[in-house]
């Protein structure tokens, strides 16, 4: 009906003749042409039809946003989708991408946990500076770029991030994500999960962030460190979280992508809060 109407509507010629009835007003006189309608169509308004797909047209705009450089408005639009529209097609890229912009501030400094600079001082050791600071060695090495760690002059300067964040193992949604407070950082996809059946919420924390490499635990400043597997242990359950492979042993845990892994351990220390939902 919308279309017989459009064409009659359309067409301006002055052939065309005024309807004498209400019947004849419903029916094209004299047609407008195949090109007039298609220009007709094209000028429709797209954002006023409803998203059949929920939270679909937020990320096409959010992306089409970030092609033009218009980065603060795509977070928005990115953020829309993740909190209302969580299980939409579009939500786990929305996260990825809010993820990555959330990490560069983290390793930036803005917003999230301030870094802040520290001037070495006499009797100062790696590990006290480490343990005052609230952060990890691993980190501390990563940010400043370090080769070694066997050398430490007074006056010497670093640059530090206090390691406060909380991770979050959803369960259901197998998603591990991490927060600063009350804010979202980055979420990751969980391959597999092992965890003893629950329900609501159970609060437990890190006992310990390890890596292994060759069957052996090593530490900083070994040269293995950085190639070896981390692996970080809960306190209750007694669990890991660790990378996924196709050889799991039946033990309790929580598998990511080992890039995942890399990148959560370099943000965690042990005594972090982690929530575990069911």
């Amino acid at each position: 009906m919308t279309l017989v109407i459009a064409k009659r509507a359309f067409f301006a010629g002055e052939e065309q003749k005024a309807p004498s009835n209400k019947l004849e007003a419903l029916l094209p006189a004299n047609e407008a042409s195949a090109e007039a309608i298609d220009l007709l169509i094209a000028k429709l308004e797209i954002e006023n039809l409803p998203d059949v797909t929920p939270g679909e047209r937020a990320f096409e705009a959010a992306r089409d946003l970030l092609a033009k450089g218009d980065f603060v408005a795509a977070e928005e639009k990115l953020k829309y989708v993740n909190t209302y529209y969580p299980t939409a097609v579009s939500a786990p890229e929305a996260r990825r991408i809010l993820g990555e912009m959330n990490m560069d501030r983290l390793f930036t400094g803005t917003e999230f946990s301030k870094i802040k600079t520290y001037k070495v001082q006499r009797g100062d050791s790696f590990y006290k500076i480490v343990r005052e600071n609230k952060t990890s060695l691993d980190l501390l090495v990563f940010q400043n770029d370090l080769t070694r760690i066997d050398r430490l002059h007074p006056d010497d300067v670093f640059k530090l991030i206090a390691l406060d964040f909380r991770l979050v193992i959803d369960v259901p949604r197998n998603v591990m994500s991490i927060w600063d407070g009350s804010r979202f950082i980055k979420a990751y996809d969980i391959k597999l999960a092992t965890l003893p059946v629950g329900k609501d919420v159970r609060k437990t924390s890190i006992v310990a962030v390890e890596a292994w490499f060759q069957g052996k635990r090593v530490s900083l400043p070994s040269q293995d460190y950085r190639q070896a597997e981390k692996v970080i242990v809960l306190k209750s359950p007694q669990a890991e979280i660790r990378a996924f492979s196709k050889k799991i042993e039946e033990e309790v845990g929580v598998y990511l992508d080992a890039v995942d892994i890399e990148e959560i351990a370099l943000v965690m220390r042990p005594s972090n809060s982690v929530e575990i939902r069911y």
